[in-house]
C-alpha cells in the first residue's frame, strides 16, 4: 500500500526499461521489494510499478520502447546485511556480475573512515545496481 514513510529524502528513483514485468519481478525476487502501486494500461507507456526497496525507498519502473540515455543515473545502490547472499539471489533472479564484492575503507576529508563491502550487478533491464554492506571498523578482510 502506498504510504509516506519518512519526512525527507528521495521519494523514488525511476527506471524506463524494455520489459516492465521482467524488471519488476527481478527487484521483487532479488531484493524482496514489495509492490506499492501499479497504474496505466498494459503495454502502454504509462504502465508503471512503484516498488518499496525498504521503508519508503521507492523504485518506479516504466516499460518503454524509447531509449532514455540523457541524464541517466549511473547506478542505484541498495543496502544489504549479507552481500554474498544478496549477490547469489540477484544472479539467480537474472542479474549478471559487473564486479564481485570487495571491501573498501574510504577515508573522508573529515577524518572518518567509511568501512563497507560493495559490488556491482547488471540487472535484466539494463541498469546497474550496486549492493552495499556496512562493515564495522574492526571487520577483518
Amino acid at each position: 500500500m502506498y504510504a509516506k514513510h519518512k519526512q525527507k529524502g528521495i521519494h523514488h528513483v525511476c527506471l524506463r526499461v524494455p520489459n516492465l514485468h521482467v524488471t519488476a519481478n527481478f527487484y521483487r525476487n532479488a531484493f524482496d521489494a514489495e509492490l506499492v502501486a501499479e497504474w496505466g494500461a498494459e503495454g502502454k507507456e504509462d504502465h508503471a510499478f512503484i516498488l518499496d526497496l525498504g521503508t519508503g525507498d521507492y523504485l518506479e519502473i516504466f516499460g518503454s520502447s524509447e531509449p532514455f540515455a540523457l541524464g541517466k543515473w549511473q547506478h542505484v545502490a541498495i543496502w544489504t546485511d549479507n552481500i554474498e547472499a544478496a549477490f547469489e539471489k540477484a544472479i539467480a533472479s537474472g542479474a549478471t556480475v559487473a564486479s564481485m564484492p570487495a571491501i573498501s575503507r574510504i577515508p573522508t576529508r573529515s577524518g572518518q573512515v567509511v568501512h563497507m563491502k560493495y559490488g556491482f550487478l547488471n540487472a535484466p533491464g539494463g541498469e546497474t545496481v550496486e549492493l552495499i554492506q556496512h562493515l564495522e571498523a574492526d571487520a577483518s578482510l
